[in-house]
Formats: structure tokens, sequence, C-alpha cells
């Protein structure tokens, strides 16, 4: 086997490198996905019975940017459930929606 010196060359092939692949999140960023992580991680230690009722509910305004808290699902009033399950239902990150669409027949009942 040859050994290399200072005149060799290599090539790459560099198109599976985009700019996304060189992303460094923000501090406010990474903040904000501890500050998420802890959420789920406390829901994570309440007792079985009691995980499934907690959510975490993410609301953006033009006061208060990235709003995140963590809500009572059996403590809403009717409108505010409903919402919640539309804003579910409008997410394409999820394959949920034979789920959710129970949950909402459900509550339509």
């Amino acid at each position: 086997m040859r050994r290399s010196n200072a005149s060799d060359y290599f090539e790459f092939d560099t198109e599976w490198a985009n700019a996304e692949s060189f992303y460094r999140p923000s501090n406010a960023e990474v903040v904000l996905q501890d500050e998420e992580d802890l959420m789920w991680e406390a829901i994570s230690r309440l007792p079985s019975m009691k995980q499934g009722r907690f959510a975490i509910l993410k609301r953006t305004s033009s006061e208060i940017e990235h709003d995140t808290e963590t809500i009572d699902v059996t403590r809403l009033d009717r409108s505010r459930r409903e919402l919640v399950v539309k804003k579910a239902l409008a997410t394409d990150d999820q394959d949920n929606y034979k789920l959710l669409s129970a949950i909402k027949d459900r509550l339509d009942r």
C-alpha cells in the first residue's frame, strides 16, 4: 500500500452536504427545547393514570413568542377542547389522523 504525500488530493462527493448539515441552533432555541424536554420529563414522572391527562400546548402570539404551558385536558371547556383537537388534526408532522379523528368524534357526541 502506497503512503500518501503532500501532493495527493482526495475527491469527496458533497451532493449530500447542504446548508442544513452545518446548521447550529441558537442559544434561545436550545433553551426552548430544554424547557420543553423538562416539561415532558415532569409529565413522565406522574403516575401512569395522570400522564394521559396532561399535554403541552404551544402558543405563538404577537406579545409572547413561543409561550408553552402544560395543561390538564380533562379540565378544558368544550371550546378549548375543540381548539386543541383541531390544532392536533392540522399537523402534518405526525401520522395520528385515525386516533385524533376518533377523539374528535367522541368529543362531538
